[in-house]
């Protein structure tokens, strides 16, 4: 991973045009929806359902940031890097 990337949470952020507390404050809403009433089913839960729009753009965002800064070698790459460690440690194993 490209260690000059910028953090999710700052992209997200800033891409919501939200702070963090209201961030904060909207997981909140979002998980205990999901503990009270989607996964558990509290027979007392009446809160309303949040508004998911935030979370689909949070998805959205989480791809784009990581399709953004998340630099994956290529696999020719990465194969040529193999055969050159492996060819080492069969030099190494042979000279042993």
């Amino acid at each position: 991973m490209n260690m000059n990337t910028y953090p999710f949470i700052d992209y997200l952020l800033t891409a919501l045009k939200l702070t963090l507390e209201d961030y904060q404050n909207y997981w909140h809403e979002v998980k205990d929806f999901r503990d009270k009433f989607s996964a558990h089913r509290e027979i007392i839960f009446n809160e309303p359902v949040p508004n998911f729009e935030v979370a689909y753009k949070v998805a959205l965002l989480y791809v784009a940031w990581l399709e953004k800064y998340l630099v994956l070698p290529s696999l020719e790459l990465m194969l040529n890097e193999y055969h050159e460690e492996l060819n080492e440690m069969i030099e190494n194993f042979r000279l042993n």
